[in-house]
């Protein structure tokens, strides 16, 4: 009987996924696991500073703000904020915030930094000039913090060797259809891979929605003017910080990344820039990434089977397939943020990632 080798590379691709997509729905929860260090009373030697680079009046700045001054107060630290442009729309809303209550000492620094590909690394390039602290805590300006994120993110200070450490984040969508495509396709792609990832070849990489430096071991390692050329400034800043001699550690405490709402096209492009910097930062991984999309070759699958007699019992398949997805996520929802209307979703959300991770082998990565 001959086989067809169409069929059976299908097969075996959605076998693969199948065991990858049960290990990561099972691993997922490590990332929220502490590992046994006490999160209060061990904060390093030395100043913590708070950085945040902005650019824009994006819907969430004020409460994103909000956030970052409460988790300020919380650990008595002083905040550093940073714009290239003086005429930026976030300035305004910025000072007048600072200006409406008592806030932790906050500093508003403007400059354009130096020239080069990646303004944000600019931004903080200008906003740390002169700055002594011996802990750097940088985060995104969409990114809402808990009140205990400082004391997380310096406790693994106490070891002299640790040099970055990172936080997992989850999307939280905004208003609209498309936004909340594009935060599960975040939440049940991304961070699943991300547990997957520590598990098979541990942290080598930092996550961009929040980083905490040593800045002795920064320095060591080139400093913020090494990534000005680069697009994966947070995956580059990770590297040779361990280049330097110096362990990466991830924070088991969930951050949460506040999307705007906007359109297909806005976080079409969002989420390709993104696939875009994967791949040119880690090849193989993401040649490897296609494990990760079952319900392709579920759909191939179903579809070959109910054009060749099957009829519509040939769906079963793909159908059996998101079955089976929707409950492996629901066991881990609280981590993932998922809704019951949420899991209706899946087929798009995954037929949406694939044609992303699809996509990201075309075009040229830019920073963000």
């Amino acid at each position: 009987m001959n086989v067809d080798p169409g069929v059976v590379a299908l097969v075996i691709w959605l076998a693969s996924a199948a065991v990858y997509r049960w290990l990561a729905a099972r691993l997922v929860g490590a990332l929220t696991e502490s590992r046994g260090s006490d999160a209060e009373g061990v904060p390093p030697s030395g100043e913590v500073v708070l950085l945040r680079p902005l650019r824009g009046a994006g819907k969430w700045l004020e409460s994103c703000l909000e956030s970052l001054w409460n988790a300020a107060s919380f650990s008595q630290t002083r905040v550093v904020l940073g714009l290239t442009d003086p005429g930026d729309p976030a300035r305004g809303i910025v000072e007048e915030a600072i200006a409406a209550s008592k806030r932790p000492p906050t500093q508003l620094r403007i400059d354009p930094g130096p020239s080069g590909l990646n303004r944000k690394m600019a931004n903080l390039i200008q906003m740390t000039e002169g700055l002594k602290a011996d802990i750097l805590l940088f985060s995104d300006a969409d990114v809402h913090v808990p009140q205990d994120y400082v004391d997380h993110a310096v406790a693994p200070f106490k070891e002299a060797d640790v040099g970055l450490v990172t936080f997992p984040y989850r999307s939280v969508p905004g208003p609209g259809l498309a936004s909340r495509i594009e935060a599960l396709i975040t939440n049940t792609h991304f961070l699943p891979s991300v547990a997957m990832a520590l598990e098979v070849e541990g942290l080598h990489f930092a996550l961009g929605a929040s980083i905490g430096v040593r800045r002795e071991a920064l320095e060591r390692a080139g400093g913020l003017e090494a990534l000005m050329g680069v697009c994966g400034d947070d995956y580059e800043m990770a590297r040779n910080i361990e280049r330097a001699g110096y362990r990466l550690e991830l924070i088991p405490l969930m951050l949460e990344h506040l999307l705007e709402g906007a359109g297909w096209r806005d976080a079409a492009s969002r989420q390709l820039r993104w696939a875009r910097v994967v791949r040119a930062e880690r090849t193989l991984g993401y040649l490897g990434q296609i494990v990760t999309h079952g319900s392709i070759p579920a759909l191939a699958l179903g579809a070959m089977a109910a054009f060749s007699g099957a009829g519509a019992a040939g769906w079963l398949l793909p159908i059996s397939w998101w079955g089976a997805q929707m409950a492996l996520l629901w066991r881990c929802r609280h981590i993932l943020a998922l809704r019951p209307s949420d899991l209706l979703l899946l087929p798009v959300v995954d037929v949406a990632a694939f044609l992303i991770w699809a996509g990201g082998f075309l075009g040229r990565p830019r920073p963000s």
